[in-house]
């Protein structure tokens, strides 16, 4: 078995094990502009997901990127693919998504290993 495939193996049976129903909240803004005074329209979607949060390895925090109040975050996938403008919303409040970690050897996401902040 490839690495790719024991880590994606790890990753489900982690999140089936512990993992707690979460969200993950896309805003959208559309319309607004120069001509448009109002800003536009803003719209919230939710996404379920399943998530098992953990904290960062000491010998990953370097105090910039990564600080020691960040939250590791494994994530199952969502109807879209994940960007850092997305939010997590769960038992630890709202995080906001430093890096993705998105895992996908084949191309196809097959779960995300993120670092977030609250």
């Amino acid at each position: 078995m490839s690495n790719p495939e024991a880590k994606e193996r790890r990753a489900r049976r982690l999140l089936t094990r512990h993992g707690e129903a979460a969200q993950i909240a896309r805003t959208v803004t559309t319309g607004g502009g120069p001509s448009d005074p109002t800003g536009g329209t803003t719209t919230t979607t939710r996404y379920d997901v399943q998530v098992v949060l953990a904290k960062i390895d000491a010998d990953r925090i370097d105090g910039t990127n990564i600080q020691t109040t960040d939250v590791r975050v494994l994530c199952t996938t969502a109807d879209v693919e994940l960007t850092v403008d997305d939010k997590i919303e769960c038992s630890a409040g709202d995080l906001t998504i430093i890096d993705l970690g998105r895992h996908a050897p084949d191309g196809t996401t097959a779960f995300y290993d993120m670092v977030a902040r609250r």
